[in-house]
């Protein structure tokens, strides 16, 4: 167990490998609100290029800083991330109710229960084994009595189990499953209800595959903000794949130009986010105003932009999918 080090000591540590500061109190404030690790991943990208011997020891980057390097610098990168979780959160967390909307209402139409009975849904799919030889369905079901357990304080479910036996049906049920709940259930659906949503979502043609593919990789993004995990540079671990341009508008068009390095950088999933956001609340500025804003202050910090960590296309700004409808 490494031993316990105290904020001087952390601050001592940063700045005998280089980091400079020109306000000490206010460096060691910033250790104190943040914590030495969530701050170091700030100070990753300023560190120098590893040498043999770093990439002996499996390190990527030298544990030394590049000369000029700053806590100044990292604390910028680090309110750029923390303001820009917050406005995807914003998007996501709008595009999460729109999905549990659109489910519930088609979903419903079928049956009150039609999550809960495989005829409602597509049955080949629901019979798929798991890992533990349990039916993909059944496994689900059980995380969805989980969820429903730990909202039984909710007053709409009082309300349900008081007059309706606790028969919850799926436009309330919505209201209780997370974000990874209902892409789960949206897969266990028919297609013809899957591609109903899809095309309330701004897609066209056979594109529930698609969608459901984005919105797994929102799901992901969506946790890494809520739980303040860093974004802005991480790479994506579910990247979704290139797409028919039948399936997508012309806005979205320009994503299957990306290179492969680009595509494992953030800009992809934020301009999903960008295309869905406007699906779900066309008068909304998010596209076009709030994400936009907060993107452009990361300006040129020790010579990172937009463009070379967060994959960015040049011009990004000047594409539809960023204008005001």
């Amino acid at each position: 167990m490494k031993p316990h080090l105290s904020y001087d000591g952390q601050l001592a540590k940063m700045l005998g490998r280089g980091l400079a500061t020109s306000d000490r109190p206010a460096a060691m404030g910033a250790l104190k609100r943040i914590g030495y690790y969530p701050l170091s991943a700030y100070t990753y990208p300023f560190r120098k290029p590893a040498t043999e011997e770093d990439r002996a020891a499996g390190r990527t980057r030298a544990e030394t800083f590049v000369s000029g390097s700053t806590v100044e610098d990292a604390l910028k990168l680090y309110e750029f991330d923390r303001k820009l979780r917050g406005v995807l959160l914003q998007a996501l967390q709008e595009i999460e109710v729109t999905l549990a909307t659109k489910i519930g209402y088609v979903l419903g139409k079928r049956a009150g229960d039609g999550h809960l009975r495989v005829e409602c849904l597509d049955e080949t799919v629901c019979a798929r084994l798991n890992a533990d030889g349990v039916t993909t369905h059944m496994a689900w079901v059980q995380r969805y009595e989980k969820l429903r357990k730990d909202a039984k304080e909710e007053e709409y479910v009082k309300h349900h189990i008081l007059h309706y036996g606790g028969e919850i049906p799926i436009w309330v049920a919505t209201g209780f499953m997370d974000f990874g709940c209902l892409i789960r259930l949206y897969s266990f659906m028919k297609k013809p209800d899957r591609e109903r949503i899809a095309s309330e979502l701004g897609l066209s043609g056979n594109a529930s595959d698609t969608l459901h593919r984005w919105l797994r990789a929102l799901n992901i993004l969506r946790n890494n903000c809520a739980h303040n995990n860093r974004i802005w540079n991480r790479a994506t671990v579910d990247v979704p794949p290139k797409f028919s341009t039948r399936v997508a508008p012309g806005e979205l068009h320009h994503l299957n130009d990306l290179d492969n390095d680009q595509r494992q950088k953030i800009y992809l999933l934020i301009a999903l986010t960008g295309h869905l956001s406007r699906a779900v609340n066309p008068a909304g500025n998010w596209s076009w105003s709030t994400l936009p804003t907060q993107a452009k202050k990361l300006g040129n910090v020790g010579g990172m932009t937009l463009e070379n960590v967060m994959g960015f296309p040049t011009g990004w700004e000047k594409l539809d999918l960023w204008q005001k409808l």
